[in-house]
């Protein structure tokens, strides 16, 4: 089944623009607030610069009044956060239209730990391959990004690792990968035009500057989720080895 971009943009943000939408936003704030600032945090006193005395606004923003071996450990956990955030929210997303995840339980707590860590690396992998791309040429970067918008999809809805789940990203999109790239370009550039924009006026405050950059980076990545369920479901949503694995929970449940 083709896709195109007007269509996934349009249903993404209709998906997200529900309940279920609302808590991925909320949790996104929350998760992108504590990195940026626990980042921050490390970042000042790594330039050998002190903190200030409230823990408010230092060289590089916003900043934590904790130490930074502190610090470091709570960007890790917003990032554990964020990732469980995608696992759930691209569940619940799903929920509407595939039986399997309108169980609200199911989507908290199946294989959530592998899951949460497993989109953690994926993300991981696709920033990086898509950097790369878009440092060789800017094409390639989005040719990539298209192949594998499906990854954390693929990893949150399907009982498979990382590997398997790149394999079946760039599979799924084949064919529709230059729509998928003009998708998520759709969704990136306005909001890169205003956060650039903003750091750039120096006319904002550095906390206003910082509530700004988290809120249109949690509503890019809510819109985000919302496309990527949206290609997924269009695009086959099942493997082999997930139906195999829903049919012996259902045999272990008769049992």
């Amino acid at each position: 089944m083709s896709v195109h971009a007007r269509t996934l943009v349009v249903s993404g943000v209709r998906r997200v623009a529900s309940p279920a939408g609302a808590g991925l936003f909320a949790t996104f704030v929350l998760a992108l607030a504590a990195f940026n600032a626990a980042v921050n945090t490390v970042l000042t006193t790594t330039a050998g610069a002190s903190l200030p005395a409230g823990g408010e606004v230092a060289e590089y923003g916003v900043v934590l009044p904790v130490h930074p071996a502190l610090a470091a450990f709570l960007a890790l956990i917003a990032l554990l956060v964020g990732a469980y955030a995608v696992v759930v929210g691209t569940r619940t997303l799903l929920g509407v239209s595939t039986s399997r995840w309108s169980d609200p339980v199911e989507c908290l707590t199946h294989r959530v730990v592998p899951a949460t860590l497993g989109v953690l690396v994926g993300l991981g992998v696709v920033v990086a391959a898509v950097a790369v791309g878009t440092v060789l040429l800017v094409v390639p970067g989005l040719v990539i990004a298209g192949h594998l918008l499906l990854v954390p999809s693929v990893i949150a809805a399907e009982d498979v690792g990382v590997l398997a789940a790149l394999q079946e990203s760039w599979r799924r999109t084949a064919g529709d990968r230059v729509e998928l790239a003009a998708a998520a370009l759709a969704v990136v550039v306005p909001a890169a035009f205003v956060v650039v924009g903003a750091s750039v006026s120096y006319l904002l405050p550095p906390t206003v500057e910082f509530v700004l950059g988290v809120v249109v980076g949690a509503a890019v990545l809510s819109t985000w989720i919302g496309v990527a369920t949206e290609a997924y479901q269009r695009l086959g949503s099942g493997s082999t080895r997930t139906a195999r694995s829903s049919q012996s929970r259902r045999a272990s449940r008769a049992l």
